[in-house]
């Protein structure tokens, strides 16, 4: 049997540079887009609306739904130290449905695919329930058990079975962050060649510890670790002289990215996982974004938690991404925020479909209603309505 075809004719759809092509249908044959033309008729269910790539959450902690503003008003280590106390007192089945919700609310706002990060093995089912795409990284923390990680890892592997066999997504181990696993860990998660996902330079403290072992991540490495040494390097650097940067890791945050962090990034093919709304709320330095675009860095946007970052809209994303650009001074106009948004995002996951709207590419699609222009839509969080 053929493929079913249908016909969308949207008052203008996103070409894959983020400008808008008007009077244009779109022809779907499957799944993929055979052709792009004028209007042939007049008849157009997709009235008053853009046709789009569905949004891509680059990064997502769906399990902390349940923390969205209880967390509020402190400081970047006070709020790490006080999510760390509490989140394991919470139970598991509170957890999942706040997963959940979280999963269903990423669809409200126009996210088709998500990566996610879970420290739990609830994520998988939410992302069934919501119907979403993507991967699922199986977080790695190993500062409990520094010297000997193992028994967490096997844990960890069970874990990302279960969600892999749930959700039918990818599911890979994955490191945390550059100072919550040992060394020995970040090299053989690195080693295995799957695609990895870790938190660097959210703040500067990272880099002071590993340049010259001073402040509140010196002190914790240095409690866990009596082997630590400051590197004389930046975290990212840290990373690089560890073997952990190629072309299939994502930076979570770059916030304290030096210049030549930034050259770095670019050198080593790494992608970028930009959380602005996390990152105001916690007080974190701008990250280098356009910067890194230039170095051809891919960039998406993520939602990070709501514990940080309050109610998931990728649309609030994208308008605090803006601001955050304009304040250092090197802006981003609506196109690049959506590109970011949506091709690019899907492009720092590694997706496998053609996140674009072009012959022969199959993205998930949505429709923006009711706005003319991107701005109009990043301004105003209109309704979405997700295609397939």
């Amino acid at each position: 049997m053929g493929h079913t075809s249908r016909t969308l004719r949207p008052d203008a759809i996103v070409l894959p540079d983020g400008t808008l092509q008007r009077g244009a249908e779109v022809v779907i044959e499957g799944d993929i887009i055979r052709s792009i033309q004028p209007w042939s008729s007049t008849d157009r269910n997709e009235r008053g609306a853009i046709l789009s790539p569905a949004f891509v959450n680059a990064h997502s902690h769906l399990e902390y739904y349940d923390l969205k503003g209880k967390l509020e008003g402190l400081a970047y280590w006070d709020w790490i130290r006080e999510l760390t106390r509490i989140k394991d007192t919470r139970h598991r089945d509170d957890v999942q449905r706040a997963a959940i919700r979280a999963a269903l609310q990423n669809r409200a706002t126009g996210v088709g695919a998500i990566g996610e990060t879970s420290d739990w093995p609830v994520s998988g089912e939410a992302i069934r329930q919501a119907e979403l795409q993507g991967r699922i990284f199986q977080e790695i923390i190993t500062v409990r058990e520094w010297d000997s990680p193992s028994k967490r890892i096997q844990t960890r592997s069970e874990w990302a079975k279960q969600q892999a066999e749930v959700s039918t997504l990818p599911v890979h181990l994955s490191p945390h962050a550059t100072h919550t696993v040992s060394p020995s860990v970040l090299r053989q998660l690195a080693s295995s060649g799957e695609p990895q996902s870790i938190h660097v330079a959210e703040s500067r403290f990272e880099n002071e510890a590993f340049q010259n072992g001073s402040g509140p991540i010196a002190d914790l490495l240095a409690s866990v670790d009596k082997d630590f040494r400051p590197t004389g390097t930046t975290a990212l650097g840290y990373l690089g002289e560890l073997g952990c940067l190629h072309p299939r890791t994502q930076i979570v945050h770059a916030c304290s990215f030096s210049e030549e962090d930034v050259l770095l990034a670019g050198a080593t093919g790494v992608t970028i996982a930009h959380c602005p709304r996390s990152n105001i709320n916690l007080g974190c330095e701008i990250a280098p974004i356009a910067k890194l675009r230039k170095q051809g860095v891919k960039v998406g946007i993520g939602t990070d938690s709501a514990a940080s970052s309050g109610e998931i809209d990728m649309f609030a994303e994208m308008r605090a991404a803006r601001e955050l650009s304009i304040e250092r001074g090197q802006p981003l106009s609506f196109e690049d925020l959506w590109c970011m948004a949506t091709r690019e995002g899907a492009e720092s996951l590694w997706l496998p479909r053609k996140w674009k709207i072009e012959i022969g590419a199959n993205p998930r699609l949505m429709l923006v209603h009711g706005v003319e222009t991107l701005e109009d839509a990043i301004t105003s969080s209109p309704r979405v309505q997700l295609l397939q």
